[in-house]
């Protein structure tokens, strides 16, 4: 008992001791990439002395950490203690299945604890919002890109290593630990043949950057305006999930004065003594500024001029009525 107390106690200054480069042989079990936010969970099966080398993500933009779930088999029940955790960084050379001799530095070493799963979270970015659980331990360090590959390996620290114990199987779940951050890819789309100008972007009623490859918020409903001159506002809410890339496509309408014409069948109607169409009576553009409109119906006609603005919509029409009344 007191021999398992001292060796749980140097394990514990070795985990808290700097990092620093050793000779490791080991045997790799596998070859992982820590997964995307979209992809499923890395697992890989362990045995008792088994390692597994872990590559640094493809794409990391949402990602703060990464989360190792180890299921200990039925045969290490009460045995725990027996077998140790370790993480080693900087590994070198590049891990090969069929390669045994590395060099690495050792991040941090502990004996199995008393349950039948164990949670630990490796930081790898220096700005996270992690924080220790009931479920999970904050392994103390932060492993940046440069520090990759990694091994997770387990060892025997005790003898008496049964037939069992050396069949038994532990299931390492690799995971993404992700902030609570999302990504917007905006695309501002001008009419065709419309000479494109800088539209202001606001999110949240304060001014983003325009254009940007990927807009980083916080997770939550956030309301995206886009302005530009001589269009008409635009505004849409998102709903922003942590680690999650939506997509919007804004296209921009100009906010032209827009006439609409109602005037009786058969009247003919001309701006500015052009003649328009009736197909066009339901509504078209003018540039702002001052119109004639004239409208003959018969031997009737009559014309207005309009000071046409931004943003409005003018109806216009004309009516005939007959009055018919009677005298005693």
């Amino acid at each position: 008992m007191n021999k398992a107390i001292r060796l749980f106690s140097a394990l514990l200054v070795i985990s808290c001791l700097p990092v620093f480069a050793q000779n490791l042989r080991t045997e790799l079990a596998d070859l992982v990439r820590i997964p995307s936010p979209d992809d499923e969970a890395a697992t890989i099966i362990l045995h008792y002395n088994d390692a597994v080398a872990i590559l640094y993500p493809e794409n990391p933009v949402f990602i703060q950490g990464m989360e190792f779930e180890l299921r200990i088999p039925k045969a290490f029940y009460g045995l725990e203690s027996s077998i140790a955790w370790s993480v080693y960084s900087n590994l070198s050379p590049q891990p090969n299945k069929h390669n045994l001799d590395y060099v690495a530095k050792l991040v941090s070493t502990q004996p199995l604890p008393p349950r039948v799963s164990m949670n630990l979270i490796l930081p790898i970015v220096e700005r996270h919002g992690i924080t220790s659980g009931p479920f999970a331990r904050i392994i103390p360090a932060v492993i940046g890109e440069k520090n990759f590959p990694l091994i997770f390996k387990l060892s025997p620290i005790g003898k008496g290593i049964s037939p069992a114990m050396e069949k038994a199987e532990f299931k390492l779940i690799l995971r993404p630990v992700l902030g609570d951050e999302g990504g917007l890819k905006l695309s501002v789309v001008f009419p065709d043949g419309a000479e494109p100008v800088i539209p202001f972007v606001f999110i949240d009623d304060k001014k983003t950057d325009y254009p940007q490859e990927l807009i980083l918020l916080r997770k939550g409903p956030r309301v995206l305006r886009v302005k530009a001159e001589g269009y008409k506002e635009e505004i849409l809410t998102l709903s922003m999930e942590p680690g999650k890339i939506i997509s919007a496509n804004i296209s921009l309408v100009p906010n032209q004065p827009i006439f609409i014409i109602r005037v009786p069948a058969g009247a003919l109607v001309s701006l500015n003594g052009h003649n328009v169409e009736p197909d066009l009576f339901g509504g078209f553009a003018v540039e702002p500024g001052e119109h004639t409109i004239s409208i003959k119906l018969g031997d009737y006609s009559m014309s207005r001029k309009i000071t046409a603005q931004r943003g409005k919509v003018y109806n216009i029409a004309i009516n005939v009525e007959m009055d018919i009344r009677s005298n005693p």
